[in-house]
């Protein structure tokens, strides 16, 4: 066996051609063959030598026949040593009927080895067929000793339309059933020998041989035979077996040819059927990326007649009366599986066409596996966050739309949960522990993550949670509730321990507004993200048209300059405690502006676009007219509330309209002090 055959056959996963362990042993089987073939080459030899000498142009005629009629040969099992269907018993019955055997039988025996070898490419194997197919002639020769006499009685007058004659039967149509069994048991016993010489596995190569085939062509030659008187009869030759014989040698040629043909026929068939599920699997591609093996197998099965293919999980199948053939192992990771075909012991023997449908359509699936595993990977890579290992914004985004068009009818709920004042630790602690914060919450709030839920970072310090098939909304609360207390547990880190603050808040679709709600929630909550990574130019942040979820855009520069001008801003405030003396001191002001869709611009990026808007003056004044409205509220619960910290960039220092309505506010309000707090509010806004 090559190397290339063994490679093969390791891909397939199919059984050896030869399935030889024992060389050596194939290689005596074949001496003793050869010396018993040449005991009945010797034996035959003297009248074979005589006739050679006599008339050798009808000899060398004769040896030319045989070798059309032998040329036919029939594989009735997937093993090279296994016997091969020919048409030598027809043959041998004629030989004996004309009376011509004990003169050719030489040819004919040399003629079948040359025929063993030709179709076997191998001198060993061609020997051991050639062995095989020759064994059944003794029997022959004994069955059909007195045929010559039997045919000149069937074929006279007064029998022919005697169908049932009980000479008839016994001494023609009985031997002829007798030889039709008898050939392929003894052929079937040679096997068996070979097998159990060379170390074949008897009961599986038994599982290779076809009952429908040795039957069919066992039928085939006894039919074959039995138009003999027939033939001889319409012929109207007479006794001349000369003539006798060349209308039989005729007869055979066309049987076999036409044998051939049937053989080609089927093995084209087979040929379409492979290439038709080879086909199928393509207009298949790309496969699934769940359970593609199956849409492997079904398409095959389309493909295939009285054969069937699926999968399995063992390359070792003992089905009682079924042979089988696998591909090579398919692995997934957790599972290794080959694909398999199976037929019964009816069905005709395995070809070359099925092997390759399995060695094709198995790398088909290998490699999609492969591909579907490296792009389910990069898809992976490309929707987690690095950091926390939750989905992307882009992500979190494409599942809420899928769920609008393929879960509408269903209730679902976005959880979200922003870290407060990320950017302070990033400033006191360095971005580092910041990271080492988020990458914590990530993690409590994945612990309790449901089967039916996602978890996303949207933006720098927030994550959204979608929960599928809602039935309570009370359950999606308690849900949060529990995520966010497990979440503002103390960070421990290696600058010591770390506070962390957690708010949460939840939308629900609507059975009025769809999913609607729940895509705008999503634009609102990434806007500040979309803020605070505006581009730099010239040391301050430019504007930026981000983009909402329904597809409309929005300027962020434009957003703050109408809320300056139309004075719509909002304040809040941030009291200064002092641990010492137990009090509030003062107040730190925070700057917060919202669109018309309620979405709200970053602080620290109001006070950079106000300065680069040159507007800073008036939104300082603005912040200071809230100020002083809210103060004079404050007093009246806290007396001693005084001091308010103005958020400020530092350009309103040197506009003299600041100073002046910073003076006359203080002749107006003496009991309070504003104090100028230059860089307050990027300390102040959290991140």
């Amino acid at each position: 066996m090559t190397s290339k055959q063994s490679k093969h056959q390791a891909a397939t996963g199919s059984q050896p051609k030869d399935g030889i362990r024992k060389p050596a042993r194939l290689t005596i089987l074949a001496i003793i063959y050869a010396l018993c073939i040449a005991a009945a080459i010797a034996f035959h030899a003297r009248e074979g030598v005589h006739q050679l000498m006599e008339d050798p142009a009808r000899i060398c005629i004769w040896s030319l026949c045989f070798l059309l009629c032998l040329i036919y040969h029939k594989k009735r099992s997937s093993y090279r040593v296994a016997a091969e269907h020919t048409v030598l018993p027809p043959l041998t019955v004629i030989l004996l009927v004309t009376g011509y055997f004990p003169d050719v039988a030489m040819f004919l025996i040399i003629v079948t080895i040359i025929t063993s070898i030709i179709t076997a490419r191998s001198l060993k194997i061609g020997i051991l067929r050639a062995g095989t197919t020759l064994a059944p002639i003794p029997l022959i020769k004994i069955l059909f000793a007195n045929t010559s006499h039997v045919l000149s009685i069937i074929i006279s007058q007064n029998s022919v339309n005697a169908a049932i004659n009980p000479y008839q039967f016994q001494h023609w149509l009985l031997p002829l059933l007798i030889m039709t069994v008898a050939v392929p048991i003894i052929r079937l016993i040679c096997d068996i020998v070979t097998f159990f010489f060379v170390q074949i596995p008897i009961r599986k190569a038994m599982r290779e041989y076809s009952l429908s085939h040795i039957l069919a062509m066992a039928l085939a030659d006894l039919m074959a035979i039995v138009w003999i008187p027939e033939i001889l009869e319409f012929a109207n030759i007479g006794s001349d077996t000369a003539t006798v014989l060349s209308v039989f040698m005729l007869a055979l040629i066309a049987y076999s040819l036409l044998l051939m043909t049937v053989d080609t026929m089927n093995r084209l068939t087979r040929s379409r059927s492979a290439l038709k599920c080879i086909a199928n699997v393509s207009d298949a591609l790309p496969l699934p990326n769940q359970v593609p093996e199956e849409t492997v197998v079904r398409r095959i099965n389309r493909g295939l007649t009285r054969m069937r293919c699926f999968i399995s999980n063992a390359n070792n199948l003992d089905k009682r009366g079924y042979s089988y053939r696998y591909s090579a192992p398919i692995s997934t990771g957790s599972r290794q599986y080959y694909l398999a075909m199976e037929r019964s012991i009816w069905n005709r023997p395995f070809m070359s066409t099925d092997e390759t449908i399995l060695l094709t359509c198995g790398e088909v699936l290998t490699e999609s596996l492969r591909v579907n595993k490296e792009v389910t990977l990069l898809r992976t890579e490309s929707e987690t966050d690095t950091l926390t290992g939750a989905l992307t914004y882009r992500a979190f985004i494409g599942h809420l739309k899928s769920l609008q068009t393929e879960n509408v009818h269903n209730l679902v709920a976005v959880v979200y949960f922003g870290v407060e004042h990320l950017r302070t630790v990033n400033e006191h602690y360095g971005r580092k522990i910041g990271n080492a914060v988020l990458r914590s919450v990530g993690m409590r709030l994945s612990q309790l993550l449901p089967e039916n839920a996602t978890l996303s970072r949207v933006n720098g310090a927030e994550f959204a949670m979608i929960v599928t098939d809602v039935t309570s909304t009370s359950d999606v609360e308690e849900l949060a509730t529990r995520m966010r207390n497990l979440a503002v547990m103390p960070v421990y880190t290696e600058e010591g321990e770390v506070s962390v603050d957690v708010s949460s808040s939840i939308s629900f679709s609507n059975a009025t507004d769809g999913f609607s709600v729940l895509l705008a929630d999503a634009s609102a909550h990434i806007y500040e993200s979309e803020s605070s990574n505006l581009p730099v130019v010239d040391g301050v942040t430019s504007t930026l048209a981000a983009q909402n979820g329904s597809g409309d855009y929005f300027n962020a520069s434009d957003v703050l300059r109408h809320a300056i001008e139309d004075n719509t801003i909002s304040v809040l405030y941030q009291p200064i405690f002092d641990v010492n003396t137990k009090r509030i001191t003062s107040l730190d002001t925070i700057v917060r502006v919202h669109d018309a869709k309620g979405r709200t611009l970053a602080p620290y990026f109001v006070t950079a676009e106000a300065h680069r808007l040159n507007m800073s003056v008036q939104l300082t004044l603005d912040v200071l007219e809230t100020c002083v409205k809210d103060m004079t509220a404050f007093r009246k619960v806290a007396p001693e509330l005084d001091i308010v910290d103005i958020c400020m960039n530092g350009s309103e220092l040197g506009a003299s309209i600041f100073h002046e309505r910073l003076e006359q506010l203080t002749h107006e309000q003496p009991q309070l002090c504003f104090r100028p707090a230059v860089g307050i509010a990027c300390h102040s806004c959290g991140a």
